[in-house]
């Protein structure tokens, strides 16, 4: 009939457009976060630092236009959860069974964060690895190959490195096992999928005797080993599929076998199969429909032996309704071969294809996020350059959410920045309500169906109901619903967002006097604003800026680092998607506290100073007090500071009983009751102990020029040398090229031992060369300047 023909017109219409568009609205974009040798996990055990690393990976991933992170919770038979079937992984404290302190739940709190930031999270299960490398650290005593050794086998790697130890999938026990761990998680934790990896049997191979007593108690009434080994594994996904159907059909169920399924499989295609190495058989799962999704993972180049684009449309052409979804080398940027092209290239075919619905890039933290050979770049500014829908699975549910309600925008606490917002849509008929929400901006208020198509319309895919932005822009925003399919609610109405008013300054009053360095700036609250813009200026044309900030979401901002005895000028301007309110008028102020002083003497790198002398500086205008430091290192460190003493007025201080033949730095601030100037520049000079280059009874018989000390050096160095009879001498310093840098002797001397302080504070760092010559007697040796 006519709406049937419709109805497949439309669809063949969305399938093309989504087939076809450059930008498609709908799109899996997924990455793989690896816990297993902390691959992506944070390589720290603090609970802080794992935290805070998670929140800024799925920032990244989110900014890289990702919307789906499959998070490994299971590596070795171990979570990174809070279970009572396993214990905790090694690689979140490093001791498996040790629970995270102060205690916190890995797996929720990714769910957590990656649902605010509109990203699926699918959970990752390693089916039966029990120890990736046997003995590598003490298992927990709950862990299975403890409990039930009997229910693993243990297989050398193929170069006999080390051995790992597996499941036994072909042990009815195991298979429930491993299952009852998956639905625990199915359960407890609002997981959008459970997804296994590659590891079935073990890619070292099988013989016979090690699983021949498996063989003989659970045969089955199969006559091959291999058909058996495969079914072993088909029955784990059926059983899974079933389980995760009879209690939460929306979960999503995927796998990612190795991405050749036969050697010459298509035409060809070389190398190891899933179908033979590791006795899994993905197309019988897609044949049987035991999975939503099926994820090869094609970490190979066009054309070769394993040619993705052989390989890709391969697998697209038997997925039987289920979704595909290509696995991509990521990690594999950095190769010396793999061109910058690569990936994109893949992305153009998975496109391209029809039954492909998008890609999985492995690893998150390496090849999205590091951004190599500019790869993260090219998903932010052209192929993820708009967020995407996940697609939807229609044997799952067809059903669309009901539309979010009162479309609004406000602020969510009083004073607070106000921000774009909704209600929660009423429950589905089928029971579900909104797990995302998808905020469009349109430049027409009624914005036509086709518009809704276009992924350049979406601003962004969010977990929470608000949406605060500082961008800029006109036109009118409306909100969709998603479910837990991704079925998509009907458009809300739509608004637009006028720019706020001018807002007016509060504190410190105008032309206020004598503030301290740190300053509050305040302003009054402005209807609307949902950030606001700051200035400082040095005049009052505003034309040399200290500080331009935006982004300002508060009504007060402290500010610190102002100069001593100085005038500034500040105003602010309101801003929201509307656009930026003129400035207010500018208040200034005027600090009180001191400028820093100017150092007199003795001058900087002076040499020959006396250990007992005195250190002048000027007078710093409103100044009661000046604080003086002296150190043997220029950075003023505690441990090397020998003087650090406050005094009254006074411009000089006597400084006695000083290391002899020493480099001492000495720096003043300046203080008065309104605050502390900042230091004064750090000067240095090095004290004299006459006998040091007298004679004193030392008579040399011969040349000589000994290393500088220290080496390397910043910036003094002292350089010894020795002349056995009067005469004409001449050191020279060189740079690296041979370039006469400076003369450091030129002088008729009498025979005894010298030294020279030199001082390369105006020499850039690098290697230097100083060379003497004296008669016939010339000797080169090497100096570092390090700064």
């Amino acid at each position: 009939n006519k709406k049937f023909l419709f109805i497949c017109m439309l669809f063949f219409f969305q399938l093309f457009n989504f087939v076809q568009a450059s930008h498609p609205k709908r799109e899996f974009r997924g990455t793989w976060i690896a816990s297993v040798a902390n691959l992506d996990w944070p390589n720290t055990y603090s609970v802080s630092g794992q935290k805070a690393t998670l929140l800024t990976m799925l920032d990244d991933l989110k900014e890289a236009g990702i919307n789906a992170v499959i998070f490994q919770v299971r590596p070795e038979c171990d979570a990174l959860y809070q279970s009572e079937y396993e214990p905790w992984s090694y690689w979140l404290t490093g001791e498996q069974g040790r629970a995270p302190d102060p205690w916190y739940d890995p797996l929720e709190l990714a769910i957590e964060e990656a649902h605010k930031r509109g990203m699926e999270l699918h959970a990752w299960f390693n089916p039966y690895r029990a120890e990736r490398i046997m003995n590598d650290y003490p298992l927990a005593e709950n862990h299975i190959a403890r409990v039930h050794p009997e229910w693993t086998f243990i297989k050398w790697n193929s170069d006999r490195e080390y051995y790992l130890r597996m499941l036994d999938p072909g042990i009815p026990m195991v298979r429930d096992y491993v299952t009852n761990v998956i639905m625990d998680v199915v359960t407890r934790y609002d997981v959008d999928g459970v997804h296994f990896d590659d590891y079935f049997y073990p890619y070292e191979g099988m013989n016979n005797e090690d699983d021949q007593s498996t063989w003989d108690s659970y045969r089955r009434g199969f006559s091959d080993r291999g058909d058996w080994r495969r079914d072993n594994v088909n029955l784990l996904v059926a059983q899974v599929h079933d389980s995760i159907q009879a209690v939460k059909p929306n979960v999503k169920f995927g796998i990612s076998p190795f991405g050749i399924w036969k050697y010459n499989v298509p035409e060809g295609i070389k190398g190891m199969s899933s179908y033979y190495q590791i006795y899994c058989d993905p197309t019988a799962w897609l044949n049987a429909q035991t999975v939503d999704y099926i994820n090869p993972q094609l970490y190979w180049e066009f054309d070769g032996s394993q040619d993705y684009g052989k390989l890709l449309p391969w697998w697209a052409e038997r997925t039987n309704g289920r979704h595909l979804y290509s696995g991509n080398a990521s990690y594999r940027i950095t190769d010396y071969n793999w061109a910058a092209d690569e990936l994109p290239r893949q992305i153009r075919l998975n496109r391209q294809t029809a039954n492909c619905y998008g890609e999985v890039f492995f690893r998150a933290t390496y090849g999205v996020t590091n951004n190599p050979k500019g790869f993260a770049d090219s998903l932010k500014n052209n192929y993820y350059k708009y967020p995407a829908l996940i697609p939807q699975m229609s044997w799952k549910d067809g059903i669309n959410p009901n539309v979010p309600a009162n479309i609004r925008f406000e602020p969510l606490v009083d004073k607070g920045p106000a921000t774009l917002r909704w209600d929660v849509p009423n429950t589905a008929v089928d029971g579900d309500s909104a797990r995302f929400y998808v905020v469009y901006h349109f430049s027409d208020p009624n914005a036509a169906q086709e518009d809704l198509l276009k992924a350049e319309n979406i601003l962004t895919v969010l977990g929470e109901k608000n949406y605060f932005s500082t961008l800029q822009e006109g036109g009118y925003y409306a909100v969709t619903a998603l479910d837990a399919n991704n079925n998509e609610s009907e458009l809300s109405g739509s608004i637009t967002i006028s720019p706020p008013g001018n807002p007016a300054l509060a504190l410190p009053l105008n032309a206020a006097a004598n503030l301290s360095d740190t300053v509050d700036l305040k302003w009054h609250y402005q209807e609307l604003a949902s950030s606001y813009q700051l200035q400082i200026a040095e005049d009052s044309t505003f034309n040399h800026l200290k500080k331009d900030l935006s982004g300002i979401q508060d009504t007060v901002l402290t500010e610190t680092n102002f100069k001593g005895q100085q005038e500034y000028f500040w105003r602010v301007a309101a801003a929201n998607p509307g656009g930026i309110s003129d400035f207010s008028d500018y208040f200034k102020f005027r600090t009180g506290f001191p400028v820093p002083p100017e150092l007199v003497s003795p001058l900087h790198a002076t040499l020959k100073v006396p250990t007992d002398t005195v250190i002048v500086w000027n007078e710093s205008d409103a100044a009661t007090q000046y604080r003086v430091q002296v150190a043997y290192y220029a950075s003023f460190v505690p441990a090397f500071t020998i003087i650090d003493t406050t005094i009254n007025q006074d411009t000089s201080f006597v400084l006695t009983d000083l290391q002899t033949n020493k480099t001492h730095y000495w720096r003043i601030q300046a203080i008065n009751e309104y605050g502390k100037s900042g230091w004064s520049e750090a000067w240095g000079f090095k004290t004299y102990d006459p006998a040091y280059i007298a004679d004193n009874g030392f008579s040399p018989v011969e040349y000589d020029l000994k290393q500088n000390y220290p080496n390397p050096f910043n910036p003094f160095t002292t350089i010894e040398y020795s002349i056995p009879q009067a005469g004409r001498v001449e050191i020279n310093l060189y740079d690296i090229q041979g370039r006469l840098i400076r003369k450091l002797v030129e002088q008729d001397l009498t025979q005894g031992r010298y030294s020279i302080n030199f001082d390369g504070s105006n020499l850039a760092s690098g290697v230097y060369f100083y060379q003497i010559r004296a008669g016939r007697f010339i000797k080169t040796r090497k100096m570092i300047l390090v700064r």
